[in-house]
């Protein structure tokens, strides 16, 4: 099976190295992913692209974030109108159109990735592939006997409903993680993700204090004021099959494992993925 038979009709988003960080992130926010193309705006050609986990770093979680704090003295209203090669994944790993189905699969696994932009020979953007995608369209072949328990990870990184938004970027950063679990007192109350980076530093409020300089509300904001708080769960012994599409139902790329109330695990799209390359 070639991957243009999957995303035949997909519209990509993408955004040019001069368009501002700012616009970005509306892009993002408007379209409702946490990845974009960056291409060459006269060829079309792929120069790199922006992920949720760029705009984590920018928010203070690595070394993106310099540009705020060194080269703006930690104006974020300046920083995130610098354009967005500054920030950007350069060398972005893309597939040719014409790439057999187990070669994304294998490929998001090496590079431990989520997406990938779709090119031409020419490394022109044609489209977007990403693991949600694969995951609906080969869902049906999940084996029904096969249980949560034998792929998901076990004693996930967590965050605390009262850290602050910067220390939950280290931490996601530190561990290459999208999406963290939130407890209070050993209990989950919530769910964070980089895609909730994206929503903040978008919104109106965000900006309004960038524009007065209160930067530090934004990054000190407490992960308990913009986290999900209605989760979804999966119990250990569900089976794989039922948590799958309980992530394709609801356009979501993680379930946490709960037993008794307490987070023992976690499931995500790139273990359904791994399924299916096993």
């Amino acid at each position: 099976m070639k991957i243009k038979n999957i995303i035949e009709g997909k519209e990509s988003v993408k955004v040019y190295p001069t368009t501002t960080i700012r616009d970005a992130l509306i892009t993002m926010n408007n379209s409702g992913t946490r990845r974009i193309t960056v291409v060459d705006a006269g060829t079309n050609r792929v120069v790199g692209i922006i992920t949720s986990m760029d705009i984590v770093d920018f928010m203070g979680g690595g070394s993106k974030y310099n540009l705020v704090k060194s080269k703006h003295n930690h104006n974020l209203l300046a920083a995130i109108n610098e354009p967005v090669k500054e920030i950007m994944t350069n060398e972005a790993v893309c597939i040719k159109e014409n790439a057999l189905l187990k070669e994304v699969i294998e490929l998001f696994i090496e590079k431990n990735v989520g997406g990938v932009p779709v090119v031409d020979k020419d490394y022109k953007l044609i489209s977007t592939i990403t693991e949600r995608d694969i995951i609906r369209f080969l869902k049906d072949n999940v084996d029904k006997s096969e249980k949560v328990i034998d792929y998901m990870t076990e004693k996930p990184v967590v965050a605390t409903s009262g850290e602050r938004l910067k220390d939950v970027a280290r931490t996601m950063l530190r561990n290459g993680f999208r999406r963290l679990p939130v407890i209070s007192e050993d209990r989950l109350v919530g769910m964070i993700t980089s895609t909730d980076f994206i929503k903040l530093l978008g919104s109106d409020w965000a900006f309004n204090h960038m524009k007065t300089g209160n930067v530090r509300e934004i990054t000190n904001v407490r992960i308990k004021d913009i986290m999900v708080k209605d989760v979804l769960t999966v119990n250990k012994d569900a089976s794989l099959y039922d948590a799958v599409d309980t992530m394709t139902t609801n356009d979501i790329g993680a379930l946490p494992v709960v037993e008794d109330g307490k987070v023992i695990g976690i499931i995500t799209e790139k273990d359904a993925v791994s399924y299916f390359k096993e």
